[in-house]
């Protein structure tokens, strides 16, 4: 709860501060849907990745965008002498965009992401989790047309714990993610 009482009083607080004081110099999309998100894949020796994040977003003014994003991810290992592991996590979370100045931004988001562990395609029951990630940072959005951008967003994880992430193993191996997207609006 106060995860996301945090999450409301910074988006309210940067809110407030966007509109006294830099109004961004960008196209107009007040009172737009923005639908999007970012994709990834990552293929590596052994190691396989997948990133699949589809996000919607409504323009309350021109500069703040509220919105809801979805997540799957899976990570894996495949070792044929010690067997083969897999990483699956799938959520939601809400989320505010608030532009300072001409494509610059500050962003918020409150992520539940449930974790699904399993070694040589059984379960391991002891590492199948719910994590709550609350991230802040910024970004850029590059508009390409009135309806159409692409973003790129360096974020911070608040709730991020070295010590979790050897017991129990966790979806974020870094406080810091990098995340790079495209969205257009309706």
């Amino acid at each position: 709860m106060k995860r996301i009482l945090l999450t409301l009083v910074l988006a309210f607080g940067l809110f407030s501060f966007s509109q006294a004081q830099f109004l961004s110099d960008v196209a107009d999309m007040k009172g737009k849907t923005v639908v999007g998100g970012n994709f990834g894949l990552g293929v590596g020796g052994r190691n396989f990745s997948l990133t699949v994040a589809p996000q919607i977003g409504y323009r309350v003014r021109n500069a703040i965008e509220l919105g809801g994003r979805l997540s799957y991810s899976l990570s894996a290992y495949f070792d044929a002498q010690y067997g083969n592991s897999s990483l699956h996590c799938f959520g939601a979370g809400p989320y505010a965009t608030i532009q300072i100045y001409k494509g610059l931004s500050v962003h918020v988001e409150d992520e539940v992401l449930y974790c699904l562990q399993r070694f040589n395609h059984q379960t391991v029951t002891a590492r199948d989790k719910w994590y709550n990630s609350v991230f802040v940072g910024g970004g850029y959005k590059s508009y390409f047309s009135d309806n159409t951008f692409a973003f790129i967003l360096i974020l911070y994880n608040l709730s991020w714990d070295y010590q979790e992430i050897h017991q129990h193993g966790s979806p974020y191996s870094s406080p810091v993610q990098i995340r790079v997207g495209y969205c257009f609006g309706l």
